[in-house]
C-alpha cells in the first residue's frame, strides 16, 4: 500500500461536509455529539474506540486542516491510503463505471490520441446505450437516434473524471441519492426489476448488465453455428447494435483488450462488482454483431432533414435520390437512399434545383454499407439548405 500524505489544501477543501457525514455514517460511523462547527464520530476498533471530529463549517479557515485530520484517521482505520480513501470519498454518491485499458508498449497511464478520444465517446455511448431501456420502458435491438427525455436529462447529469495511472482508465460517474431506510440485498431474487432503488441506480445495474451479456455474447458466438443468435436473445437484457458498437470502440482505434466494472456509491449498497473483461478478438465480433443487428432490424418511424445530392431515374415516374442530412437530430450526417413514386420524385427534384432541404418519415434500415429509408411518407421541403 502506498501511505501517501494528502496535503493539497485545495483538493482537502473541495471535500464538503455534506460528504464527509456521508460516508462516515455510510462506513458505519456513530455520530456521537455536534455542535454548531463540528461533530464527533466514534467507531470500535479492538475493543477501543476510535473518534474523529468532522468540521461543519465549510467557511472555517482552518478547514482544510480539520479535513487532513480526518483522513488520516479513517485512512488507518481502514489501513489504506489516504489517496485512495479521499477518491472514495469524494464519490460517495456517485456509482462509479470505471473502462480500464490495457494498451501494449505505452507508459502507465497514457495512450495514442486516436484510441483515448474513440475510448471516451464508446464510454459516453455506452452509458447512453444501456440507460435506454429504463427510460423507454422498451429493450430494442437498434435504438433510434432521438432519445427520451429522461435520458437526456440523466446524461447531463453524468461526470467523467480524468485518466489515472495503471494502465489507461476512464470513469464515468452517475449520481445516486443516499438511502434513508434499511436496504436489502442488490439482487434480491425477490425483488427482479429493484423496484425499490431509485432510476439513477437502476441505471447503474442495467449498465453493468448490459456489458455483462455483451460478453458473455461474445464468447458463445464462437461456440454456435449461428453467431448471431446469442446477441439477439439478449436484446431483452439490454443488448443494442448501439451498445456493441460503444464497447467495440471502447478498445480504441487500435482495439486494445479492456474490462469494465462498477462501483456503487457508500451512501446507498456498496459495494464493487467483479471487472468484465473484452480480450482484442471480441471486438470484431461485437461489431459484426451491431452491424448485421442493424440490417435485420428498421430504426422505426424516423424523421430525416437533409440535402437531396443524387437523384437517379430510369424510365418509370419515380425514381431514387440520395439525402444526405439528421435522423432524428442526431449530432451526425448519414447518408440515405430513398425510392419515390412520381409525384415525390417532382418534389425532391425540385428541392435539389432549388437547394432546398426536405423532411420525410420512415423506417431506416442497413444493406451492406448503405442505408434505406422505407415505408415514408410525409415528403415535403421545409427550409433552405445548410450549404448555401
Amino acid at each position: 500500500m502506498i501511505s501517501a500524505r494528502v496535503t493539497d489544501a485545495a483538493a482537502l477543501a473541495a471535500r464538503t461536509p455534506a460528504e464527509l457525514s456521508a460516508y462516515l455514517r455510510a462506513r458505519g460511523w456513530d455520530l456521537a455529539s455536534r455542535t454548531p462547527s463540528g461533530a464527533t464520530w466514534t467507531h470500535e476498533l479492538d475493543g477501543q474506540e476510535v473518534e474523529i471530529l468532522q468540521p461543519l463549517d465549510h467557511e472555517l479557515r482552518d478547514y482544510p486542516l480539520r479535513v487532513a485530520d480526518a483522513l488520516a484517521t479513517l485512512a488507518a482505520f481502514e489501513g489504506r491510503s489516504e489517496l485512495d480513501v479521499l477518491r472514495d470519498m469524494s464519490a460517495a454518491t456517485w456509482d462509479v463505471h470505471t473502462l480500464r485499458m490495457f494498451p501494449a508498449d505505452e507508459p502507465a497511464g497514457m495512450i495514442g490520441m486516436e484510441d483515448g478520444v474513440l475510448a471516451m465517446e464508446s464510454l459516453r455511448g455506452l452509458v447512453s446505450a444501456a440507460a435506454y431501456p429504463i427510460f423507454s420502458q422498451r429493450s430494442r435491438a437498434v435504438q433510434p437516434a432521438r432519445r427520451p427525455q429522461g435520458l437526456v436529462d440523466f446524461l447531463r447529469g453524468v461526470r467523467i473524471r480524468p485518466a489515472t495511472e495503471g494502465s489507461f482508465i476512464l470513469t464515468a460517474h452517475t449520481p445516486v441519492p443516499p438511502r434513508l431506510a434499511m436496504q436489502t440485498s442488490l439482487f434480491d431474487d425477490s425483488t427482479p426489476e429493484h423496484s425499490d432503488e431509485p432510476v439513477e441506480r437502476r441505471v447503474s445495474l442495467a449498465i453493468y448488465r448490459a456489458v455483462r451479456v455483451a460478453s458473455s455474447a461474445a464468447d458463445a458466438a464462437l461456440l454456435t453455428d449461428d453467431g448471431l443468435q446469442p446477441f439477439t436473445d439478449a436484446v431483452e437484457d439490454g443488448l443494442s447494435a448501439n451498445l456493441c458498437e460503444a464497447l467495440a470502440g471502447s478498445g480504441g482505434a487500435s482495439g486494445h483488450p479492456f474490462e469494465f466494472s462498477l462501483s456503487m456509491a457508500v451512501t446507498r449498497q456498496a459495494g464493487a462488482l467483479a471487472p468484465i473483461r473484452f480480450a482484442r478478438h471480441h471486438l470484431p465480433l461485437l461489431r459484426e454483431a451491431a452491424s448485421e443487428l442493424r440490417a435485420r432490424t428498421p430504426e422505426e418511424n424516423v424523421t430525416i432533414i437533409g440535402d437531396v445530392v443524387r437523384l437517379h431515374r430510369e424510365a418509370t415516374a419515380g425514381g431514387e435520390i440520395t439525402l444526405v442530412g439528421r435522423v432524428d437530430d442526431a449530432d451526425t450526417l448519414r447518408r440515405i437512399w430513398v425510392e419515390l413514386a412520381g409525384d415525390d420524385y417532382s418534389v425532391a427534384m425540385d428541392a435539389h434545383v432549388r437547394t432546398r432541404q426536405v423532411s420525410l418519415t420512415g423506417n431506416l434500415s442497413r444493406r451492406g454499407t448503405r442505408f434505406y429509408l422505407t415505408n415514408h411518407s410525409g415528403l415535403q421541403i421545409v427550409a433552405e439548405s445548410l450549404s448555401e
